[in-house]
């Protein structure tokens, strides 16, 4: 009986410690935010595509972020199968790639990275 008292009693301390200083982290305001994805952003038309080879030596994935910036008409109607849908709200293919388009600006989504 005494082999059992010490592990319960140690765990118990524990588990208590743990969820206590949870409460308290969240309550001092010091609770940890999920990391953000870098911002990848690609003039159009200036044919630099280093915030994608910065992320990736892969020529497919830099051919299919160009292919997606500049055939968006395209991947517009090509569903993704992969479940973003769910997680991101994506409706089509040019949406795993590219985020959005503000003047000359595309704002690169990361999902095609893999």
């Amino acid at each position: 009986m005494k082999k059992f008292i010490f592990p319960m009693l140690l765990s118990s301390l524990i588990i208590s410690g743990c969820s206590s200083n949870h409460t308290q982290e969240a309550e001092d305001g010091h609770e940890h935010a999920e990391p953000q994805q870098p911002k990848l952003e690609y003039k159009i038309g200036s044919n630099d595509w280093s915030v994608v080879t910065a992320l990736t030596d892969s020529p497919k994935v830099l051919e299919a972020y160009q292919f997606a910036v500049e055939h968006p008409e395209v991947l517009d109607y090509m569903p993704c199968y992969c479940g973003c849908y769910e997680e991101d709200g994506h409706t089509n293919n040019t949406q795993c790639f590219v985020d959005s388009v503000h003047e000359d600006v595309a704002v690169l989504d990361t999902m095609g990275f893999g």
